[in-house]
């Protein structure tokens, strides 16, 4: 599902371009594209950029530049002929944040990426797009969850199909552990999900190791782990 969702999110940024975007812009916005069409990130980017455009101004996205990445979400600009644009892109979702010289207000966001306030944003990030690296030069990181985007030593996020299950030492999403820990069948509520992320946190979650990404090569193509009963 998610590699259908990838390519129909492509679809949809080459039609955008193509009734959006002035004819003398196109040749501009088609080589960005064209750049990133690979990188699942920068195509979500330049889809939210197209399908609303900020101020309805309607410039070619010229770039795609990053600014923090961390558990999965990824804090981007996109960067036109005369502006750049802040977007937060996490969960296939691409929220608008705002113009990058005014930075970003939210304190869960700038939290959530070190930032003590929006002053530090400013002063670490600035103004100017082209000081920020491209998305298409930022390799992926090796000791990095392939599913959550987790660093080596971080918690996963509650669901990561890669997490290690610290009671058996299993794959936490494959195991009846869950099962077993709750006295139940399977999970169905909000609240058993939540009690057992309690007494997962008491027992001690398994920290992400570099090691376990080799034994999961094909992360975000199975179905939610803890949505379904135990066979």
């Amino acid at each position: 599902m998610t590699g259908l969702f990838n390519e129909l999110e492509n679809l949809d940024v080459a039609l955008l371009i193509e009734y959006g975007v002035a004819e003398a812009d196109k040749p501009a916005a088609l080589a960005a594209y064209k750049r990133y069409k690979d990188n699942p990130v920068a195509v979500r980017l330049l889809h939210g950029y197209y399908a609303e455009l900020p101020d309805a101004r309607e410039e070619p996205a010229v770039d795609c530049k990053i600014v923090a990445e961390k558990q999965g979400a990824v804090l981007a600009v996109v960067q036109t002929p005369g502006h750049a644009y802040l977007y937060l892109v996490a969960d296939e979702q691409v929220l608008y944040l705002d113009a990058l010289a005014a930075g970003v207000e939210d304190a869960s966001i700038l939290n959530h990426f070190d930032f003590d306030n929006i002053d530090e944003f400013r002063k670490t990030v600035g103004d100017n797009p082209d000081t920020l690296p491209s998305l298409d030069s930022v390799e992926q990181d090796a000791a990095t969850c392939v599913a959550c985007g987790v660093g080596v030593g971080e918690h996963h996020m509650l669901g990561c199909p890669v997490e290690q299950c610290p009671w058996c030492d299993g794959q936490l999403s494959g195991c009846n552990c869950r099962f077993d820990q709750l006295g139940v069948a399977g999970i169905e509520t909000e609240e058993q999900l939540d009690r057992f992320e309690e007494l997962l946190e008491a027992k001690g979650r398994i920290p992400f190791k570099a090691e376990h990404n080799p034994s999961y090569p094909t992360a975000g193509d199975d179905p939610a782990p803890f949505d379904h009963e135990e066979k």
